[in-house]
């Protein structure tokens, strides 16, 4: 075993980043000086989630054991690993020194030792990375030939083979020598990774430590809970099978992987990884397994009850388009649910662990696959400030909140519905939903930082006269923008649409003539804009003047 490759000490392969910038550090340093670090810096943002469950969280809580809320809370207010937790995390990881090296000869760290294709085949490096072409899909001008693949340094392969066992694409894989399941040389049925089924929400903190203690999981640990690094080495088999636990969840192999070291040309250490070999791993059996890591949706089912499933984030819309389900922390109330690790959050404000001002924030990120789950389409990213206060039922921020996210998408809806109007008034016809550019998604754009200050503004732990000040502020400058994209539209418009167009159709046998002009669009839509702005034209307001 070459010490050279053990994540513990040696290799400088986690992305941080501190008050000297970003940098990479090994494993020990990572967790152990975790205080002084204010983020993890990788090449993605689908990478935050992937360091956090295959490494950095599963150490802690296994060398930590079960974490309750008073464990959480001093964890939280301390601000660092205490000197006894630090020993703790030292001697678990000075244990498992072997395990954690990335060619030892029996059990390399994330690999199956040996595991090979028949006739010799392998992967480029580029294979463990969704987002980039590889084998048939490469444009036809790429810089580089499929047989000269460009090299990676071991920290950074390491990285993405741990990314492709959450992110990894679907549909048939090449088989390994010795899969007793092998079909005519293929894997057959694969599923994406983990994380591909979900839309993950992750909280993060002030500092890596805190980011790290907001992902631990409390609650005792379910017999056989392990991870993988305390398994048996793998194998070219896989199984079907049902996790034992959030250790043996967060670590789960959904692929066997090994990396191919390579030696320079002079005979040297070898420094780089240009090849892989990757092939079928575990499958989940059953439903989808409880993961703190998503917000869920829940419907009910005459035969089954009431069914939770992962709510998946969606491609052009921000991460606080889904405040409401972010938020939602009483299951009773709504058709959905936040996830398992913001709940933790929210009964630390009710219990005055977690500071009302502090500057929470949850990242999102998620992939876009094709039906069959074999192509990435999209990958989707953001951050949004999560008002602490906002966790709490019982306080008037997270009305607010939750307000401001719904005004912005009315706003957006309303000058939708302008175009389209304004549009069939001239006798065009509006492009169906997800075609063609909408002025509406525009919108969103210039409302989009005005949202994220007033969130950020209700980190702050506003009294509520300034609450309310600062909900019409944004109300005021939401109107104008409003505004300013009608008057975009109407700019354009050409004479015609001022007296307008009559569409006659059938509706339940009955014939409907409907008069589009620019004067009833124009109507429309301010009358939207006002029974949106609440702040401005309170309702009551609204009803006298129409009643007028």
């Amino acid at each position: 075993m070459d010490p050279r490759w053990c994540l513990v000490d040696s290799l400088d392969w986690l992305p941080v980043e501190g008050p000297d910038g970003p940098r990479e550090v090994p494993l020990r340093e990572a967790l152990l000086r975790a205080h002084t670090f204010t983020r993890l810096a990788p090449d993605m943002p689908t990478m935050v989630p992937v360091l956090l469950r295959q490494v950095l969280v599963p150490v802690v809580l296994d060398a930590l054991g079960p974490i309750d809320p008073g464990a959480w809370a001093d964890m939280m207010n301390g601000g660092g690993f205490t000197l006894q937790q630090q020993e703790a995390i030292g001697r678990y990881l000075d244990e498992r020194l072997d395990r954690f090296n990335v060619f030892d000869d029996t059990a390399p760290f994330g690999q199956a030792a040996g595991l090979k294709h028949p006739g010799g085949k392998v992967h480029p490096v580029s294979v463990l990375m969704q987002h980039v072409a590889t084998g048939n899909n490469t444009p036809l001008w790429d810089a580089r030939l499929v047989s000269d693949p460009a090299p990676l340094p071991v920290g950074t392969a390491v990285r993405w083979m741990l990314h492709a066992q959450c992110w990894d694409t679907g549909a048939i894989k090449t088989a390994a020598v010795g899969d007793p399941q092998v079909k005519a040389g293929k894997t057959t049925g694969n599923r994406t990774g983990p994380l591909g089924k979900l839309g993950v929400v992750t909280p993060l903190g002030r500092t890596l430590f805190d980011t790290i203690v907001l992902n631990l999981p409390q609650g005792e640990r379910a017999a056989g809970d392990r991870p993988q690094w305390d398994r048996a080495p793998m194998g070219p088999s896989w199984q079907m099978r049902v996790p034992s636990g959030v250790l043996d969840l967060f670590t789960w192999q959904e692929r066997r992987i090994r990396l191919i070291l390579e030696t320079s040309d002079a005979g040297g250490a070898p420094e780089q990884v240009r090849w892989v070999v990757m092939s079928a791993g575990d499958r989940v059996d059953g439903p989808q397994p409880e993961d703190p890591h998503t917000c869920w949706t829940i419907k009910t089912d005459k035969a089954k009850g009431s069914v939770r499933y992962p709510r998946r984030h969606l491609p052009g819309m921000t991460g606080w388009q889904g405040l409401d389900a972010l938020l939602t922390i009483d299951r009773d109330t709504a058709g959905y649910e936040t996830s398992g690790l913001l709940m933790q959050a929210a009964a630390g404000t009710l219990l005055g662990d977690l500071p009302p001002d502090y500057p929470l924030r949850a990242a999102t990120c998620g992939m876009v696959y094709d039906t069959k789950g074999a192509i990435v389409k999209d990958v989707l990213s953001d951050e949004v400030p999560i008002p602490v206060g906002a966790l709490r039922s019982d306080l008037a921020v997270r009305g607010s909140v939750i307000l401001v996210s719904e005004q912005a998408q009315a706003l957006a809806r309303a000058v939708h519905h302008l175009a389209e109007n304004l549009l069939r008034a001239i006798g065009g016809k509006p492009p169906a939903q997800g075609k063609g550019q909408h002025a509406g998604t525009k919108l969103l754009h210039v409302l989009d930082p005005l949202v994220r200050r007033f969130l950020t503004g209700c980190q702050r732990n506003p009294e509520d006269d300034e609450l309310d000040q600062a909900h019409k502020a944004f109300e005021t400058l939401a109107e104008r923008a409003a505004r300013a994209a009608a008057e975009e539209l109407l700019h354009r418009l050409p004479g015609k649409a001022f007296t307008g167009r009559a569409v006659t159709k059938k509706d339940r046998g009955k014939t409907v003539t409907t008069i589009y002009q620019q004067a009833s669009a124009e109507r429309y839509f301010y009358a939207a804009v006002r029974k949106t702005l609440t702040h401005l034209y309170p309702q009551p307001a609204i009803a006298e003047e129409t009643a007028a």
